[in-house]
């Protein structure tokens, strides 16, 4: 039940619209809920920055009067579960549950059709704003398996042009201001980014977690990168001397929201090796179908391939001792990874996840250890992966940060679980 008396209510008694807080909390459980379900939600967000200049051109329109409008046309076309909100001065999200976004754009064509109406009406004036060209509609986990076909294009993650098509025309794409407003400041790849809203505003950890998580991050991938440097050189040496090809492997990988980046390791394989191989092997894996009796194998399967023919006699060792990621203290320091978190997968083995799985890499940076490396590593299946992944977003906190960091050392030093 509501507290109305409350300083900071989650709802507004007078409009029925939930606050921002409170929205964003709504947000992230309901994309859990599909997660697991598979039913769909939308999420429909509209931009009014236009009446601004609209109230300008009209002394006698007052904004909070037509905000007020619009509230009331939104509840009379919505749902009592539909989630309003007023997300900012200017822009208004509503979270339609169980809803695709094939229905979206009906409840949009409404809108579309009752606010025009309504503002010649109560307003008489004849032209308002366009309420398409000012609405974004993007609806899960529909807009997830777009990008599991998409995911392919340099860009990563989803395709901007090819999605955006998805729901609006492109001469709406040119004068959103939705995208205009939010896309370029918020630097992202894919336009997935409006479902996890409640991520980019700081409620997956507190601030000052994050802050202190960040430091600790460039602190110790500073002194790592002090401490091993000569480490490094000597593996610099080693590889150019047993076998043909650059130092360094560069391969482009998924972080947090689905931003690509390139991620480097200390290259322990041959040079111009095909891909297909291992793209079967993680097929195989996250359908869990490793193991079977056609493939000839009685051993329990596990995240790396133990037998792959790409890896140099010198790139085994590299493997087994875990020297091979000491590159990925560059990544720390640009900010593309953490030191501890989930491993960010290839764009290719994303293309085969299950909703679920995309919590492991939307949520949270990806890190050069984590949880699934001290508790598992190699030797666990996808799914058990994906579960420790999940469990490490679920329980975050700086003293599991230092333990799982204390962890990997012996992890290391044992090669327990490494191929």
């Amino acid at each position: 039940m509501f507290n109305f008396k409350s300083k900071h209510p989650n709802i507004d008694i007078k409009t029925g619209f939930y606050n921002r807080c409170f929205f964003d909390l709504r947000l992230g459980e309901e994309r859990r809920r599909s997660e697991r379900s598979g039913l769909p939600f939308s999420l429909l967000i509209m931009d009014i920055s236009e009446l601004v200049d609209l109230s300008e051109q009209h002394p006698h329109l007052n904004l909070l009067q037509m905000k007020k409008a619009i509230s009331t046309m939104v509840q009379e076309n919505c749902r009592s579960i539909d989630i309003k909100s007023w997300y900012s001065d200017t822009s208004l999200k509503i979270l339609l549950p169980e809803t695709s976004m094939k229905n979206a754009h009906i409840i949009s064509e409404k809108l579309h059709e009752n606010f025009n109406n309504g503002f010649r009406s109560m307003f008489s004036i004849k032209n308002t704003i366009d309420i398409k060209k000012n609405m974004m509609i993007t609806s899960f986990p529909e807009i997830m398996n777009n990008s599991k076909s998409s995911s392919s294009s340099k860009t990563g993650g989803i395709n901007k042009s090819e999605t955006t098509s998805a729901f609006m025309s492109d001469s709406d794409c040119k004068t959103s201001s939705i995208l205009r407003m939010k896309w370029e400041p918020l630097n992202q790849t894919n336009i997935t980014w409006p479902l996890y809203s409640d991520l980019l505003k700081g409620h997956d950890f507190p601030n000052f977690e994050k802050w202190i998580k960040r430091s600790i991050d460039i602190i110790g991938a500073l002194v790592g990168i002090i401490i091993f440097s000569p480490v490094m050189l000597v593996i610099a040496i080693l590889i150019k001397i047993t076998s043909c090809g650059p130092i360094l492997f560069r391969q482009e990988r998924m972080g947090f929201l689905g931003k690509t980046f390139t991620f480097l390791k200390f290259r322990s394989m041959y040079t111009d090796c095909s891909e297909d191989r291992h793209k079967e092997y993680v097929t195989k894996l996250i359908k869990n179908t490793l193991g079977t009796a056609d493939d000839a194998s009685e051993c329990k399967p596990v995240y790396k391939m133990n037998d792959d023919p790409r890896v140099t006699p010198f790139g085994h060792f590299l493997r087994k001792s875990s020297l091979d990621e000491l590159p990925q203290l560059i990544n720390v320091l640009k900010g593309e990874m953490s030191l501890v978190g989930p491993r960010p997968p290839i764009p290719y083995e994303v293309e085969k996840y299950e909703n679920w799985h995309f919590r492991r890499v939307l949520e949270v940076k990806p890190g050069i250890t984590g949880l699934w490396q001290v508790e598992g590593r190699s030797s666990t299946t996808f799914n058990q992966m994906v579960r420790l992944d999940i469990a490490y977003v679920n329980n975050f906190s700086l003293w599991l940060d230092l333990k799982i960091l204390f962890k990997t050392i012996w992890v290391v030093f044992t090669g327990k679980g490494a191929y």
